[in-house]
Order: C-alpha cells, then structure tokens, then sequence
C-alpha cells in the first residue's frame, strides 16, 4: 500500500494503477480462499462425527461418542475408531496407535490394557469401559498442552530474526538505490519511483 501511495502522490498513474490492482486482486483471492477453506472445514467436521457402539438400557446402540460417560459399556470392533480411553475388559485386540505414537505397527491389547481415544482397532472385538472422556482422555490432555500460551517459541524466535534481517536489509538496499539514482542527476521523481517499485 505504502508503494501504491508513493506513485499516487507523484501522480505516475501508470505504476499506480498497477500496483492497486495487485493490491485489489491478492485481496480478492485471500478473501475466497478464506471461505473456501472455512467451508471444506465444515463440512469436514459434519462428516467426521465419531460414532460409538454403546450399550444403553440394556441393548447395544450407536450413540454420537461425545455422549459417552465414564463406566459406559462400549464395544470396539475391527474398523472401528475407539471413541474415548477404554479399559478392556475380555479378549484380545490389535490397536494402530501411530496417529498418538508414531508407531507404524499395531499395538496388540489384552484384558485391563487401556486402549487410548484417537487409535483404531484393525484386529478382534472386544468390550471395554469407558475410562475417560473428551479433555480427559490421552488426546484432550495432549490438545490442551498445544494451546497453552507460551509466547513464542524456538522457530518462531528464529523465523522473526530471519525477517527483521531481511526487512532491514531491504531498506538499506531501497536507500542506497535512491541516493544512487539522485546522485547520478536523475530526478527525485524517477529516483522515488524506481526505488519504490
């Protein structure tokens, strides 16, 4: 904005119009991306709405899993995403963990293990109980040390360092250019607008 100003005040209308379209053309594509993204996060959240097979009142139900409770019933099959942090109460399953771990295998659980929210069963059918919920679980606890405030941190120390280097180098470059431009008797017109560009 600063450089469309500059050529606005000196009225070289040529470069003036140029860099307001630019201007106006990034704000248009930052403002449909912004919403397309928004959109494809929504509807991302409205199909990914975890689903557990719960035993309720007797009988087995599928239930949304943020209605889960500590002490509740619930059934992990093969395919199946486990809904919260569950004790296993019989039998064997084979859990993938890699998405909490980084393990590319899967994890092999027997009775009284606890199968943590975020894994998925790829082997056997079991019953578990329902240990611990939503901020509760493994995950929440790890979400929640994630969005903690801890001012900036070691990259982002780095990452700022790096772009007042280069910011400051850019004027110095832009000053030196200028006072080249003058000195060689070109016009403070040209010399501002050639710098600024």
């Amino acid at each position: 904005w600063i450089a469309t100003i500059i050529e606005g005040a000196i009225e070289n209308w040529a470069d003036f119009g140029i860099l307001l379209a630019i201007q106006f053309i990034n704000a248009t594509l930052g403002w449909y991306e912004t919403i397309k993204a928004g959109n494809a996060v929504a509807a991302l959240k409205a199909s990914l709405k975890p689903l557990a097979t719960a035993k309720r009142d007797g009988k087995w139900q599928s239930i949304d899993a943020a209605l889960l409770v500590p002490g509740d019933l619930v059934l992990l099959a093969s395919g199946s995403a486990i809904p919260a942090d569950c004790l296993i109460n019989h039998g064997t399953i084979d859990v993938d963990q890699s998405a909490l771990t980084g393990e590319s295998l899967p994890v092999t659980m027997h009775k009284g293990m606890s199968a943590k929210m975020g894994s998925m069963v790829v082997r056997g059918e079991v019953e578990g109980t329902v240990e611990f919920t939503g901020a509760n679980t493994f995950f929440g606890k790890t979400a929640n040390m994630l969005n903690q405030e801890q001012g900036m941190g070691h990259l982002q120390k780095i990452l700022l360092k790096i772009m007042l280097v280069l910011v400051g180098l850019s004027f110095i470059l832009c000053f030196t250019c200028f006072g080249y431009l003058l000195g060689t008797g070109i016009s403070f017109r040209e010399s501002i607008s050639f710098t600024v560009v």
